[in-house]
């Protein structure tokens, strides 16, 4: 009895529904009856719990690996990554960030380096200008000129001549 299911399973009397049917020789043989509606239809309806029953044990048994132990991992492993995510995207933003800073001080590094580069040059031209006008003026008794030493003349159209600073 060990060996088979608990599970009870309702049977018909299948003699009911045949009779004895005497043959030509003297034997006897079993000849089925029409079966009655009503009983196919309880037969169909205990086929179809017995399936409704069947579909229940497996969803059961396939449930059973979902258990508390099983949704506390997963719960827990979808936390985990999901801090995750949200540690790299904050570094991420952070690099972006530092990224961004990077260029605009090395934007404003260059914009520094042109205006030092600017005013050595001018710092450079007035030094040399002042210290000729000293020279000249105190060692060489030279003076600025008057209206009446100015001498104008024109130049030919095949004569250039290149500026290179600013006349003072």
């Amino acid at each position: 009895m060990s060996q088979f299911s608990e599970e009870i399973i309702e049977t018909e009397d299948k003699g009911q529904y045949c009779r004895f049917v005497q043959t030509a020789d003297g034997s006897y043989v079993l000849e089925p009856v029409k079966v009655p509606a009503h009983i196919i239809a309880e037969r169909e309806e205990r086929i179809r719990r017995r399936e409704i029953c069947r579909h229940a044990q497996e969803n059961r048994q396939r449930a059973e690996p979902i258990n508390r132990g099983s949704v506390l991992f997963l719960t827990m492993t979808i936390c985990f990554f999901g801090i995750i995510c949200c540690l790299y995207l904050g570094m991420q933003n952070r690099v972006s960030a530092r990224a961004a800073q990077v260029t605009y001080l090395q934007q404003q590094i260059a914009e520094q380096e042109d205006d030092n580069d600017t005013r050595e040059k001018r710092l450079a031209s007035a030094e040399n200008l002042a210290e000729i006008a000293e020279i000249a003026l105190e060692k060489l008794g030279m003076c600025y000129v008057d209206s009446d030493q100015i001498a104008y003349y024109s130049l030919d159209e095949s004569d250039y001549m290149v500026q290179y600073d600013d006349v003072q």
